[in-house]
């Protein structure tokens, strides 16, 4: 059987070697390939047995004229690249890989939210035009007055809420899909999202982009939120509406953002309003990056392949109800 890795080439430097001894291992056949589209992957692979996938994106269109493939692993936590609809007609399964880099997103977005509240852009970029003044910007606010608003808390938000608890923060988290004891075994008081809105000093995100949570930060759920409030993105990008995003920002209601990821990526648009503000840091989709998560990745999307084709069912096949799995 065939495991084919569709888009090498996005991975510069790397050679897939670890992948490549799991797999070849368990008696299975390794095949590289640098598909630029979807019907490049139909033209070469359409007989692959198992998928490896980091940015392809797969429709309906070529998923449906996939002859053999028993399972799809996107490298990563999101799964947008996957037609899951379409796997599920042809009986496909959809994996990803949600605990490789638990500790490196939640440093990241702790990071980008303690630079903002602590103006550290604001203030370097000052000193680097010779102005050395203390009073420049917003008052700062210690840690115990202020608190964290977490959308979403599973492994990564509950991971930022002990940073934030470790600095005297108050943290909230919004979840409907946790049991209750999560949130009182982690010291998290469970609140709606309006009461999150109306509360948090800092809203950090971390839910997966579907039909229902695309675009939900927009004009509406600023108007929610407290003046001046710090937004932290290190999920998905089309959570937020960019476009609202701005003009809440020019206005003072979003005090600073911390964005690692983008609606649209990779940003070419040079002139884009939110690369000219000094309460806006940005970077490319970075957080889940480290030697360490990334060696962890690469083996368990290479296992997870293995497995499947070895007749199991691991427990990251997201599709597994609909497949009656």
């Amino acid at each position: 059987m065939k495991v084919v890795l569709l888009d090498s080439q996005v991975i510069s430097g790397y050679n897939y070697a670890i992948e490549r001894k799991i797999v070849e291992n368990a008696d299975f056949e390794f095949v590289m390939g640098t598909c630029k589209d979807e019907d490049e992957v139909v033209e070469k692979y359409r007989d692959a047995d198992a998928i490896l996938n980091i940015a392809t994106k797969m429709t309906e269109k070529s998923i449906s004229q996939l002859t053999n493939c028993q399972v799809m692993i996107r490298y990563g936590i999101g799964v947008n690249e996957f037609d899951m609809d379409a796997a599920n007609k042809m009986g496909i399964r959809i994996c990803n890989v949600t605990t490789y880099c638990i500790s490196e997103v939640a440093i990241h977005a702790t990071a980008l939210a303690l630079a903002l509240s602590r103006q550290l852009k604001h203030f370097d970029q000052a000193v680097a035009r010779g102005v050395w003044n203390q009073e420049l910007g917003r008052k700062m606010r210690r840690p115990s007055a202020q608190t964290v608003g977490l959308v979403g808390f599973g492994n990564i938000s509950r991971q930022i809420a002990k940073n934030f608890q470790g600095l005297g923060y108050s943290v909230v988290a919004y979840d409907p899909y946790v049991p209750l004891d999560v949130f009182k075994e982690k010291q998290v008081e469970q609140v709606d999202l309006e009461t999150l809105y109306a509360t948090a000093d800092i809203i950090s995100l971390h839910l997966p982009e579907t039909k229902e949570t695309a675009g939900m930060i927009n004009a509406a759920a600023f108007n929610k939120m407290k003046d001046g409030v710090i937004l932290i993105n290190a999920a998905r990008g089309g959570l937020i509406d960019t476009n609202d995003l701005v003009v809440a920002l020019k206005a003072g209601k979003v005090g600073g953002a911390g964005l690692d990821t983008l609606s649209v990526e990779p940003m070419k648009d040079v002139d884009h309003p939110l690369l000219g503000m000094e309460n806006v840091i940005l970077t490319p989709h970075i957080a889940y990056n480290s030697a360490e998560a990334n060696q962890e990745l690469f083996a368990s999307v290479a296992q997870t392949a293995v497995d499947v084709l070895n007749g199991e069912n691991p427990a990251n096949i997201l599709n597994k109800k609909a497949l009656n799995l």
